[in-house]
């Protein structure tokens, strides 16, 4: 369970991310959801961790072997559902024969290719039974974003039918996607239509880390601490470190709360994520310009308000 929300600015983008997986009995707050490929394109992948990560290194593996000098965003969004597919299939074939000793395509025309016979009612069932059981395991979402003629554009791939560019200037995925889909479409619609197509980093940022603030306040399987990829006009990668990406989440929180003010607020996410600022700095200055520090540090802790 996952939030990774993805926003063009016009000629650069970013991509904020959670980073708590589950299984039926735990929960880890270290997963990596955000990864480059290339250093080109960001990826960003919801549904299972291990098999997420299968997907994005023979991805990025495939990538790196092309004979191409350096394919664009679009070839390789084609070659990860090309992955994502085959992979998905692999999945199955292996978990049809292991409970079953039938192939994929054994199932799909209802014969054995060995005899020619039909496959009877109980296995016809047992293998419905077997794919449910591991849909949800292969069940994945998958975000591109990238430069394309010099525009940041976002790429959305679905294991369950095809995907392709995104034309709003924002997508979220995940158990999250609810939740941070609200804060980023009403971002998004009070933006006049003339220029959503240059909306300015800062805010956007902003925007992207309250939306992901908001899928953790809330939905289930989202929470840890936020990941943040930002892409500039000259394909420059900006990752802060955790600390920074923490603080800009708490700095994000109190403005949303109405505790701290929008200059403070602004200023010091663009300079924690864009300029690498020190996190001890601006952790002192929120203090100092916080409206009431006791009672946010108290949100931040958990009490309630």
């Amino acid at each position: 369970m996952t939030v990774i929300n993805m926003m063009s600015f016009g000629d650069s983008g970013a991509a904020v991310a959670d980073e708590q997986s589950s299984t039926q009995i735990r929960k880890y707050n270290a997963s990596q959801k955000l990864r480059l490929i290339a250093d080109s394109v960001i990826f960003g992948g919801s549904g299972a961790s291990d098999f997420i990560k299968e997907v994005y290194e023979m991805t990025a593996e495939s990538v790196a072997v092309s004979k191409e000098k350096e394919l664009t965003i679009r070839q390789i969004n084609d070659l990860t559902k090309k992955i994502l597919y085959q992979s998905k299939n692999s999945k199955k074939n292996e978990a049809l024969y292991q409970n079953l000793g039938i192939s994929l395509s054994e199932m799909q025309t209802g014969v054995l290719n060995e005899t020619g016979k039909q496959l009877d009612d109980q296995t016809k069932n047992s293998a419905r039974m077997v794919m449910q059981q591991l849909e949800e395991y292969v069940n994945m979402s998958i975000l591109l974003g990238g430069l394309e003629n010099e525009r940041f554009v976002i790429y959305r791939i679905n294991s369950g039918f095809p995907g392709d560019k995104v034309s709003k200037p924002n997508q979220s995925i995940g158990s999250g996607s609810d939740e941070s889909d609200k804060v980023l479409s009403n971002y998004v619609s009070s933006i006049p239509r003339e220029e959503r197509d240059k909306i300015n980093v800062t805010e956007g940022l902003v925007k992207l880390i309250e939306a992901t603030n908001a899928a953790s306040n809330l939905n289930v399987g989202v929470g840890g601490n936020p990941s943040i990829v930002y892409m500039s006009k000259d394909k420059k990668i900006i990752t802060p470190n955790e600390n920074q990406c923490i603080l800009a989440s708490e700095i994000v929180e109190g403005y949303t709360r109405g505790l701290l003010g929008k200059e403070f607020a602004y200023g010091a996410v663009h300079e924690l994520v864009l300029n690498d600022g020190k996190f001890e700095n601006y952790e002192e200055e929120m203090k100092q310009s916080c409206k009431d520090w006791k009672k946010l540090d108290r949100i931040l802790r958990g009490y309630k308000e």
